[in-house]
């Protein structure tokens, strides 16, 4: 997630919520279709950060694109509250009024203060400037805590 890390609209996200999961590379098909696996991290009591477990994510959106769309995403969690949301009963969907927000690779000087919805603030990053065309509905996860 270091493309994450290199946007400064984010830093405040790494820095300050209780955790996120993380999905390096989503594939979005030309009928709308596609998927990713993630990695699921919180801060530990000390503020260290911790893998806590794994995550599907599933992805149907209406509509038609030309070709293969890859973005990545990301889903900060601002409390424990939120994260436990996100991963009791080991699926999580959207709610309804939620909304993803798109960055733009190489720029560090966006603006904007998107603020958590429902405890949760999700952005993702289209590669090679492409637009990713992503909202929040349509998206499902599968969580799947670490043994130990």
């Amino acid at each position: 997630m270091e493309a994450f890390k290199n946007q400064g609209l984010v830093n405040e996200y790494f820095e300050k919520s209780y955790g996120w999961a993380a999905f390096p590379k989503v594939g979005k098909a030309i009928v709308g279709v596609g998927g990713a696996d993630g990695q699921v991290y919180v801060k530990n009591e000390k503020g260290e950060v911790e893998q806590v477990g794994k995550s599907k994510l599933a992805l149907v959106s209406g509509g038609w694109s030309l070709g293969i769309t890859y973005f990545s995403e990301i889903i900060f969690f601002e409390n424990e509250e939120a994260f436990q949301r996100f991963i009791n009963g080991n699926t999580f969907e959207f709610d309804e009024d939620a909304t993803v927000h798109e960055l733009h690779a190489n720029k560090t000087d966006q603006v904007g203060d998107f603020g958590y919805q429902n405890g949760m603030a999700t952005f993702v990053l289209p590669e090679k400037g492409e637009k990713a065309d992503v909202s929040a509905q349509g998206q499902k996860f599968f969580y799947q805590a670490l043994t130990v």
